[in-house]
């Protein structure tokens, strides 16, 4: 089977299960990450390898690396905040089931998505999107795309919270496996904005 279309079906199973409000596979090893400067929980299928400072010119946050060769990294999960801007962004709260068909296929064209879903999620409708597995590449310089190459793949969820708006990301190098993406989903389903950042660092002194 094609990593999108497993992509697709798991998508699937995992709109209708939050949906119905059936609960996801329970981790027996899980490990919850709480980010005392950033004010967030995620319930993450073991512990991370480490934590490092999100490198982004207009984004904050943070990445939990579960695989890694040397300075490569090659799993894991990047939580940023302040990720949209909600005034420059549509309520997706608010859009009709016609504009979220409009806006999916939108970012579809633009953005390269092969999935995009609205998803409820935390008392919110959210934006769920599966990049593009393969990169095409114009080697010769001609305008022609002539090399396919595998690269990182990417999850993205866009959630408004109430302290900032948030994207989680998953990305793996290489293909993702149907547990890769049901330990996502189970992140997303756990996510938690704690309480603010000085509140919880005042509490531990």
């Amino acid at each position: 089977m094609k990593i999108v279309d497993m992509m697709k079906i798991i998508a699937g199973v995992f709109l209708v299960s939050i949906v119905s409000g059936m609960a996801l596979p329970a981790q027996a090893l899980a490990y919850t990450y709480v980010s005392k400067e950033y004010g967030y929980s995620i319930e993450c299928p073991e512990k991370p390898l480490g934590v490092i400072p999100l490198v982004d010119p207009e984004q904050k946050g943070e990445v939990l690396v579960f695989k890694n060769e040397g300075y490569n990294i090659l799993k894991g999960w990047i939580i940023a905040t302040n990720a949209f801007d909600s005034n420059q962004v549509p309520d997706f709260d608010k859009m009709t089931a016609e504009d979220s068909r409009k806006y999916k296929d939108r970012l579809k064209e633009n953005r390269g998505y092969q999935i995009v879903e609205f998803i409820p999620l935390h008392g919110h409708k959210v934006l769920y999107a599966v990049g593009a597995p393969d990169v095409y590449v114009d080697s010769n310089k001609n305008d022609k795309a002539d090399i396919k190459q595998q690269t990182s793949q990417r999850i993205e969820t866009y959630i408004p919270g109430k302290k900032t708006n948030y994207v989680i990301v998953f990305f793996q190098s290489g293909e993702m496996s149907k547990q890769d993406i049901t330990d996502y989903q189970n992140g997303l389903l756990s996510f938690k904005e704690t309480a603010d950042v000085k509140a919880v660092t005042d509490a531990d002194k």
